[in-house]
């Protein structure tokens, strides 16, 4: 069930407060919120669920129009029309003065008396309804300078709908000329041939003259920004201070994402200097969050790691807010940390050894022995029936024979070569076997990276895999530019 609020006296704001008042479902059909034009404007309310506060279709159509009559002018009378469609309650509401209560089923023969017009009144005001808000956006640079005549494409298609319009209305001056004046003749019309003679536009015309949705209902969803700032009366310099700064702005704003159902995903910070510069922050957060202490050391040890260099004046943080993720565990699962004690753990070790030194290892398209990368830590398990399965008698892991244990930081070593191949290995590493080589196999030559500008990354080196005499199986690698040998790895 839905219901169509028209007030041609009435600018949106006005429609909008009352749809408020009785749902917060509701979609605007029309002209921009904090448009000052009149008449310009339907407010459509999702009425499902509202008989158990206002009572039957009668009664709530009665209490919408009492609401709006307050607001509007003596000389002027609100509509409100209440269907089962959103399309037919629209209509009603702009070609039917006064209530208008529909039952279910009966659209079609309601429409019928009203004139073809209201449907061109209809896309007028569908075209010109304002897109759903979208998420606050980060703080932005300023503007690029004018760009000296030259327009987006995009622009031009809008500045060029208005030149358009009157080629569009031909299609109300055909149903003129052909003697369609009201919605229940435009119905009664073939399908196939309106289509044939009017295109696509022509079929939905008839469409929405039965009454049928073209579209389903986007509710309106208020644009609330997640910010708080604080000018401060003196400047502050250090973390302490701070500290307690961002601990005013945190909390409002953890309240408000907990009303919201809401939790942070990107946390941005901007602080203005003395220096009249901005010295601005941007934590990814691993998952959302709305604990404000959790928000705050998360900052402090960001900018611990990236301090300002000058007292600050100005602090302002904005949080990009995403629906809170909710988790259940079972008793069969293993427990897991809690994402915001995992987070602060990781900045605490960032900013203590630096930000290329914490997260998980990752593979590098190379083949450069022993290379990775870092990339930020996550804690969540994407799959953990491939983790917490046996390993059955098929697997690949219960048919390996052998295994490669690379050291780290290969060792040292001394190598006694004899006719191009290894035949002793003297280390000084307590724990590691040397003497004679009974068995080699190699070498494997490899390398790489030499028509990099950076030389420290090109290698080219000799790989062996030699047997001792008590049956340790040994990596050994030399690199060829300076002959030094070292001990990569142990094969189990």
């Amino acid at each position: 069930m839905f219901a169509a609020l028209y007030a041609p006296s009435l600018p949106a704001a006005a429609l909008v407060d009352v749809a408020r008042a009785f749902t917060p479902r509701f979609e605007q059909i029309g002209a921009a919120l904090g448009s000052t034009a009149l008449g310009n404007t339907v407010i459509l309310l999702d009425a499902s669920g509202l008989s158990r506060l206002f009572g039957s279709a009668q009664e709530l159509g009665e209490h919408l129009r009492d609401a709006l009559s307050k607001l509007s002018p003596g000389d002027s009378l609100p509509r409100v029309a209440i269907a089962s469609t959103q399309t037919a309650a629209t209509l009603l509401a702009l070609g039917s003065p006064g209530l208008t209560v529909v039952m279910p089923g009966k659209e079609a023969i309601a429409l019928a008396p009203l004139s073809v017009g209201v449907l061109d009144h209809f896309e007028k005001l569908s075209e010109s309804a304002p897109q759903a808000p979208k998420a606050p956006q980060a703080p932005q640079a300023p503007k690029a300078p004018d760009s000296g005549g030259w327009h987006h494409p995009r622009s031009t298609h809008q500045a060029s709908r208005g030149k358009r319009r009157a080629p569009e209305n031909r299609l109300l001056e055909i149903l003129t000329k052909w003697g369609i004046r009201s919605l229940g003749a435009l119905v009664e019309l073939s399908g196939p041939d309106i289509h044939e003679r009017l295109g696509d536009r022509g079929a939905l015309w008839q469409s929405l003259a039965r009454g049928v949705d073209a579209r389903p209902m986007v509710p309106w969803v208020d644009e609330i920004p997640f910010e708080a700032a604080l000018e401060l009366e003196w400047p502050i310099e250090g973390l302490e201070p701070l500290s307690f700064v961002l601990a005013r702005l945190l909390e409002p704003l953890a309240e408000r994402l907990e009303r919201a159902d809401r939790g942070a995903a990107v946390l941005y910070t901007s602080l203005r200097l003395t220096s009249r510069t901005i010295h601005s922050r941007t934590l990814q957060l691993p998952a959302p969050m709305r604990d404000p202490k959790t928000l705050r050391t998360l900052v402090l040890l960001d900018l611990e790691s990236h301090p300002p260099d000058a007292p600050i004046d100005i602090v302002r943080v904005f949080i990009e807010p995403t629906p809170a993720k909710v988790l259940q565990w079972t008793l069969l699962e293993r427990a897991q940390p809690a994402v915001e004690q995992v987070s602060t753990l990781v900045a605490r070790l960032t900013a203590l050894m630096g930000e290329s030194h914490v997260g998980s290892p990752a593979i590098v398209d190379t083949w450069k022995p022993g290379s990775f990368a870092m990339s930020d830590f996550r804690s969540q398990i994407s799959d953990l029936s491939k983790i917490q399965s046996p390993i059955n008698q098929q697997s690949e892991i219960c048919n390996l024979k052998s295994a490669l244990r690379r050291f780290r930081f290969p060792i040292p070593t001394r190598v006694t070569v004899s006719e191009g191949r290894p035949v002793r290995v003297q280390t000084d590493r307590q724990g590691f076997t040397s003497g004679a080589i009974v068995q080699s196999a190699g070498p494997w030559r490899t390398s790489g990276e030499w028509w990099a500008d950076k030389k420290d990354d090109a290698w080219d080196r000799d790989e062996w895999d030699v047997a001792m005499t008590d049956g340790t199986i040994y990596r050994l690698v030399v690199e060829r530019e300076v002959g030094q040998w070292f001990l990569e790895g142990v094969i189990d």
